[in-house]
């Protein structure tokens, strides 16, 4: 026999199905006709609680889970929502407190856990991220949103083999869902597993032929084995008809070109792209370019233009820094010593600073070699290198092709011959890249 709902009961079932469907107002309505009926009926002021979440009444909410706990005090649900409301205002301690206390309440609900690994993500906390979200996948097997935070975070710290078995356990409880393939063909690619990750790619089309997303993942297979003719192919193929998919994959057009040293079509569509929007990794290839052309004049102008946009952000990319040095290393191969001077004195403080907020960034330390270098401190510029060869296990080219820089300066011939010998084998573009 079904169970006979109340008439407040009643009334929160039919404001839940107008919120189902957006209806606001109406659900709102029934929720209050329902507290009308029964002040005491908790599932009310949750379900008003939820919908003014969702519409950022972030007051109204707090102001109705002051009648919740009335009524219940360590009500898991409210608690839960407390937090929702801290972490939507940005307060994480708060929010991190309140969902450990709503866990703590007893509220079992997948969802706070799903939460939890969220906000440690926010955080920066990758380890407990983890677990939560490992947490959230035993508790809700079908919780998809969980998975793939979890691939994502494994990915990021290069842990393949086990965002591979992360994937395959996605495709195996949905796999009537794009996202495992996709993470499938990228980890597969971190393991070098390329030709694995092109099968993979080709099921996936078959599976879902409207999906551009595989299309990106067939040029990403394309660049990685270096066959930049049939990626540039395909996105002309694909996207040179399409406006909409165009304006994004360009972008990516224009650095197959850049790698497959095509750079006189390169610097066109470079320029093209940033006349319409400015983007960093942009400007950062044509710096190259016009690098690579000895247009220092250019240089200078990208250079400007990155560290101009870099200084209204809080927090700066990695194409700041190189714009820093490049501006340094770009006035002295004009033969302005002076300023050139100045400029590198002023970025080698700049790059101290940085090595502190960033010390796993180890091209910062080789831009303060170089720095140094500049400024006749080879004391201080051997030192970043050491530390650069010895932190990186010796698998950082570009310290070798410096380090042979500076023996040279010091007449160390045997020393520099070493280095650029070792340098060169690791990284035959070197003397490209570095100015």
């Amino acid at each position: 026999m079904e169970k006979e709902f109340s008439q407040a009961e009643e009334y929160n079932q039919q404001g839940r199905s107008f919120y189902g469907l957006d209806k606001y107002k109406e659900a709102m309505d029934m929720y209050q006709k329902a507290e009308r009926e029964d002040p005491m009926l908790i599932d009310t002021y949750l379900n008003m609680v939820e919908l003014y979440i969702i519409t950022s009444k972030l007051n109204d909410a707090k102001a109705v889970l002051e009648k919740v706990f009335m009524i219940d005090k360590n009500n898991g649900e409210a608690l839960f929502h407390l937090g929702n409301i801290a972490y939507m205002e940005n307060d994480l301690e708060a929010a991190r407190s309140y969902y450990t206390k709503s866990m703590n309440s007893g509220y079992s609900d997948p969802i706070v856990l799903y939460h939890l690994g969220s906000l440690y993500l926010d955080m920066g906390d990758l380890g407990n991220a983890l677990f939560y979200y490992g947490k959230t996948i035993k508790a809700d097997p079908y919780n998809s949103g969980a998975r793939l935070r979890k691939i994502e975070i494994l990915i990021t710290q290069e842990k393949y083999e086990e965002a591979l078995r992360s994937s395959d356990e996605l495709i195996e409880v949905r796999p009537d869902t794009f996202e495992g393939y996709h993470y499938k063909f990228v980890t597969l690619l971190g393991l070098d597993r390329a030709e694995e990750g092109d099968k993979v790619l080709e099921y996936a089309m078959e599976l879902f032929p409207k999906d551009l997303g595989f299309v990106y993942d067939k040029i990403k297979y394309y660049e990685h084995i270096d066959d930049y003719a049939s990626a540039l192919n395909l996105i002309d193929e694909r996207f040179s008809k399409d406006k909409e998919g165009w304006n994004p994959i360009r972008k990516e057009k224009a650095k197959i070109l850049f790698s497959n040293e095509n750079f006189d079509e390169a610097k066109i569509l470079l320029k093209e792209i940033l006349s319409e929007e400015y983007d960093d990794e942009m400007c950062y290839c044509l710096m190259h370019l016009h690098i690579g052309y000895e247009e220092y004049n250019e240089v200078l102008e990208c250079c400007a233009k990155i560290i101009e946009h870099n200084s209204e952000n809080e927090n700066q990319s990695e194409y700041y820094y190189s714009a820093v040095y490049y501006q340094a290393a770009c006035y002295k191969k004009m033969g302005n010593s002076v300023v050139a001077q100045q400029k590198y004195a002023e970025a080698q403080k700049l790059f101290r600073f940085a090595c502190s907020a960033h010390h796993d960034n180890l091209i910062l330390y080789l831009y303060r070699a170089l720095c140094y270098r500049e400024l006749k401190n080879y004391d201080k510029a051997f030192e970043m290198i050491e530390y650069i060869i010895n932190i990186s296990d010796g698998n950082l080219s570009e310290a070798f092709y410096v380090r042979s820089l500076l023996n040279t300066d010091i007449n160390e011939e045997i020393k520099a011959k070493t280095d650029m010998d070792k340098a060169l084998s690791m990284n035959k573009t070197l003397k490209e890249i570095l100015m």
